[in-house]
């Protein structure tokens, strides 16, 4: 009998504890992007909008809302959203909110265009034929408790919208073109889930002229990423105590080691950074602004 209560209270407790893990994830809608018709294959659309979701999944740090149920949700709202006008009034808000999502990822399409007929000198100097991907693609969060855009964003390949493969025309060619452009936004649309769901960063240890830090690829760290290191520190405002990040110096991704821990150049304050780290283990690491 003894067992079995206590098994018992070893379930509950294993099923309250995976609750709680749950609970702590972020709950985000993605609903389908906005776009103008026919300026937009609504094929490639949808492969847009599963980049982005994709950057929110692999990071494990959140769920998603069922893509059918925020549908209906939103049904009446998928026309605007379709328009690219992305309007979603309060009621379309409340019942989003009744199935637990606290941010919604609004997308918007402004250019997604692939063509065949691309020419370009090659490394041989002579022209090529191919097709390129222009993306421009605009990412908005909407905050669901207070109903108000709280970030946005636009976002674009790095070749300045143009993704082009240099091979001569086959059936692949088109799909190649859109995914290198997917490609070449992937680590825009990482940093910008970094950057507006930030998580909490940590220098482990010192290893020579670099720092290693409690976040690696799970956590959506990329390299070449830049972070300032900042010391919290308490001020007093009329009469009120307020904690403000004290910059103390800079870092940037040199490796990404595993999931769990990246190791960082330090750009500035590196006698600081090691006196403030000896005697303050809770210094902040915060992704650096563009």
């Amino acid at each position: 009998m003894r067992k079995i209560l206590f098994l018992s209270i070893a379930l509950i407790s294993m099923i309250n504890g995976v609750s709680v893990m749950a609970q702590e994830k972020i709950v985000v809608g993605i609903p389908t992007f906005g776009y103008v018709e026919g300026k937009a294959d609504p094929k490639d659309v949808v492969a847009v909008r599963e980049e982005v979701i994709n950057a929110f999944v692999k990071t494990k740090r959140f769920e998603i809302v069922d893509r059918d149920q925020l549908s209906m949700e939103l049904m009446n709202q998928e026309i605007e959203v379709q328009k690219g006008e992305n309007f979603i009034d309060g009621s379309a808000i409340a019942q989003v909110k009744s199935l637990g999502a606290q941010y919604l990822i609004i997308g918007s399409i402004s250019t997604i265009s692939i063509t065949e007929g691309f020419s370009a000198n090659n490394q041989g100097g002579q022209n090529s034929t191919g097709w390129t991907a222009r993306l421009l693609l605009s990412l908005k969060v909407l905050d669901l408790e207070t109903g108000k855009i709280i970030s946005s964003e636009t976002i674009e390949p790095k070749s300045g919208g143009i993704a082009f493969i240099g091979a001569f025309a086959n059936p692949q060619s088109r799909e190649s073109a859109l995914n290198k452009a997917l490609k070449d936004i992937e680590g825009q649309v990482d940093k910008f889930v970094l950057k507006n769901f930030p998580v909490t960063l940590k220098i482990v240890e010192f290893q020579g002229k670099q720092v290693l830090i409690s976040g690696g690829s799970e956590k959506g760290i990329k390299k070449g990423l830049k972070f300032i290191v900042a010391e919290p520190v308490v001020v007093e405002v009329d009469g009120k105590q307020m904690e403000r990040n004290k910059e103390i110096g800079q870092l940037e991704v040199a490796k990404v080691e595993d999931e769990n821990f990246s190791l960082c150049k330090i750009k500035s304050g590196e006698k600081e950074i090691r006196a403030k780290f000896e005697s303050n283990p809770n210094l902040k690491i915060i992704l650096k602004a563009d």
